[in-house]
């Protein structure tokens, strides 16, 4: 994902206890003890649940057995496990009860069971403080709390018990809160903390993810010439029928292919080529053995809804103006007033700054110029190669004879220029010290930091202005040369700088959100020289891209690996300005990264060509569509576009977890981000990307319930399962690319 924060999640499962065979509907039932397999996802130790069992049970005599951890918001603190006990040495206790935390994560709770608790605590002071067992993520809310506890400086023995009358949870957290108290730097000491189960006879079942359904194609459906693929897994079928979705009559029959590994599934795949069928209607492919798909749509304008609505999202993430519901009753529990309008503080000094405006990144309400900039790439992107030019989406702009794609980059455009210091470096980020609540915008009113110049900042802010000034150029003038300029006083600055920075941007230790760490500029570099080339036709731009371009400059489109912006820049420039060698060898790269995409895709399933999944792993799906869009407009070969078009289905459907990960898109869409206006208001806003599959989940959630499962199925719709369901503008950008695209041919 895009965000590493200076947070180590340690989840040790000391057990999971298995709960009464119920649902939430049959309490009342006679209840039944199960075992669950010891195979299952989501578990990596089983044991029956009984009257006694330990949740919890620390004697802290084992430093090498400490899965606790700290989180501070305002204050600092060390913790260590010596002595046996656990020791919190508290250097600022700050001014929130959070503002120093210790916590453990890694545990399970089960609705309806009884509980009790038993710890010692004292500190070198006496004082109060709060514990809670809570939920993970969302608004953190308290399954049990004690908001004013006391310790003394002798050990000092707390003991409640609880009955959880909420869901069963495989991921809450045991949390210590220590700030606000203690007047000062001092020690708190803990020791023998259990948490014992006494009734578990209505014990309800942690319930975890649902089976995929097996047949899996675009949910939002296909144009009638568009190729159309469905994917049936671990199948026993040779054929599959097509029928009406109102009366279930048969309008076409298949025929599957053999089946074939399918490996970052770890199970066979076959698959059905309906291309031939072009009839509009909505429709159901049913097998014999493996069931039957979600519904789909054969129609001109399929894809017209779910395209506004991608690029809504992004509006939507405006920050400092008021946001509308004028674009849809849908989107009016988004809507909100202008937000984060003070002035912030240049971190470190005394000084306050302008720079109202731009996107909130993701799920949170940080403005990171990175990320940013991809996204003001992808949506140029979008009218440059697509020809989308839609004007009447709805946003405030909308109208005024230019496209929308283009007023919504030049939101983000405008405020970029707040962010870049009068030497030409441009400021990393701004945000408050640590993540918000669960509030909407307007509500985050904690003081707002911008953090420090990053040469990957300078440099990407200088690749996207220049771009501008191209693109905008026929639309306004004086802003095309504002753009140029800031561009090169921005490239100024990484001639003077970009070779003396070897770690990047890297929080303090005070601050908590989002890094967007890049210890390697090169690429970022590389691209803004391409672009002032095209923007200017100086060859000296030229000679310093040639310069910083090698063979092992990895191709990307992410937050990290910007160079092969850059190429797509240059080989679609005016060729007769280019250099043949170095155009072709950047041609035959692409070239051969095209081939290669095309056989693995061929091959894998889903005609997606990842064997790992990373965090953000539909981000570097539509990213891939935008190379293979890339080599048809280089080559023309139909191969290269469909596969683009193959990436859109897979947004929408066509994978190994069975959900459109296109919010409000598909009769199986996913449905609980983590973006907290969405999880406000109990829905979400409507045509986000979520972050998909992760074959290394990070958060205690998806860790939980996902573990040992095959890659490529490590997606659960939960809304605490920031690793695997957050959105960001920058995830929705690329998809915007490639459903454009494949509108637009």
């Amino acid at each position: 994902m895009k965000k590493i924060v200076a947070l180590l999640l340690s989840v040790t499962f000391l057990f999971c206890l298995v709960a009464c065979n119920k649902t939430e509907t049959e309490e009342s039932a006679e209840s039944s003890t199960e075992v669950v397999d010891p195979q299952a996802p989501g578990f990596r130790e089983t044991t029956e649940l009984f009257d006694g069992a330990y949740a919890l049970d620390y004697t802290f005599e084992d430093p090498d057995n400490f899965p606790w951890t700290t989180y501070t918001e305002g204050g600092s603190l060390a913790l260590v496990c010596e002595d046996g006990k656990m020791i919190a040495k508290i250097e600022n206790p700050g001014v929130k009860k959070h503002s120093c935390q210790v916590y453990h994560d890694g545990f399970q709770i089960y609705q309806n069971a009884e509980y009790q608790v038993d710890f010692d605590i004292w500190g070198d002071v006496e004082r109060d403080f709060e514990w809670r067992i809570q939920i993970n993520g969302s608004d953190y809310h308290a399954y049990y709390v004690e908001e004013a506890a006391h310790m003394g400086t002798e050990p000092t023995h707390i003991t409640a018990v609880f009955t959880m009358y909420e869901p069963s949870d495989p991921a809450p957290r045991f949390a210590f809160n220590l700030g606000a108290a203690g007047d000062g730097a001092h020690n708190v000491y803990i020791d023998n903390l259990t948490m014992q189960v006494l009734n578990c006879s209505n014990a309800v079942a942690i319930e975890g993810p649902e089976p995929p359904n097996p047949v899996a194609l675009n949910q939002v459906g296909y144009r009638p010439d568009d190729p159309k693929t469905v994917f049936i897994a671990s199948p026993s079928d040779t054929s599959f029928d097509i029928v009406k979705a109102d009366t279930g009559e048969v309008v076409y029959t298949g025929t599957l292919s053999d089946p074939y590994m399918c490996r970052f599934a770890s199970y066979k795949v076959a698959e059905g080529n309906f291309s031939d069928f072009k009839e509009p209607g909505k429709y159901i492919v049913k097998t014999a053995n493996s069931g039957e798909s979600y519904s789909f749509t054969i129609a001109d304008d399929v894809y017209d809804e779910a395209l506004r609505a991608s690029i809504l999202m992004i509006y939507t993430q405006r920050c400092g103006c008021e946001v509308t519901a004028d674009i849809g009753d849908e989107y009016k529990d988004f809507a909100h007033p202008a937000c984060h309008t003070d002035m912030a503080t240049i971190y470190g000094t005394d000084k306050k700054i302008d720079v109202t405006g731009g996107w909130h990144d993701a799920g949170d309400y940080g403005r990171y110029v990175v990320p940013g900039a991809k996204t003001i790439a992808d949506l140029l992107m979008t009218y440059t190669d697509t020809g989308f030019d839609a004007d009447d989406l709805g946003i405030p702009e909308s109208g005024n004879e230019i496209p929308d794609v283009l007023d919504e980059a030049r939101y983000e455009l405008e405020w970029m220029f707040k962010m870049q210091d009068e030497n030409g470096g441009v400021y990393h980020k701004v945000t408050c010290a640590n993540f918000p609540d669960t509030v909407m915008p307007q509500d985050e009113t904690a003081e707002l930091l911008v953090m420090p110049i990053s040469t990957t900042a300078t440099g990407d802010f200088a690749a996207v202005m220049a771009r501008a000034s191209v693109v905008y150029a026929p639309f306004d003038e004086e802003f095309s040369l504002k753009c140029l300029e800031a561009s090169k006083k921005a490239y100024d600055y990484m001639l003077s700088n970009a070779s003396s920075d070897t770690t990047g941007y890297l929080n303090p230790s005070d601050v908590a959100t989002g890094e967007y760490p890049d210890a390697v500029n090169q690429d970022e570099f590389f691209w803004a020289a391409i672009e002032l080339f095209v923007a200017t036709g100086e060859q000296q731009y030229l000679d310093k891209a040639k310069e910083l371009y090698n063979e092992k400059m990895e191709l990307g489109l992410g937050w990290i690996e910007m160079g092969l912006y850059g190429i797509h820049t240059y080989l679609l420039s005016d060729a007769s300005a280019q250099d043949s060698a170095f155009t072709k060898e950047l041609k035959d790269r692409i070239l051969d990264e095209m081939d290669k995409s095309l056989m693995l895709a061929n091959r894998e399933g889903y005609f997606n060509k990842m064997s790992s999944f990373p965090w953000g792993s539909n981000l570097t799906i539509s990213n891939n569509g935008i190379l293979y869009n890339l080599g048809y407009m280089l080559t023309g070969n139909e191969d290269y576009k469909n596969l683009m078009y193959y990436q859109v289905d897979y947004i929408m459907g066509m994978n190994a977890c069975g959900y459109s990960f296109l919010t409000g898109f598909g009769e199986h869409a996913s449905e609980f981000p983590h973006h907290r206006p969405s999880q406000f208001n109990g829905h979400p806003v409507p045509g986000m990307v979520v972050g998909g599959p992760n074959g290394d989940p990070a958060d205690p959630y998806a860790m939980s319930v996902l573990y040992d499962t095959p890659a490529a199925l490590c997606y659960v719709d939960n809304d605490t399962a920031y690793s695997i369901n957050e959105v960001a503008i920058y995830w929705n950008s690329p998809f915007i690319y490639i459903l454009a695209a494949k509108v637009q041919s």
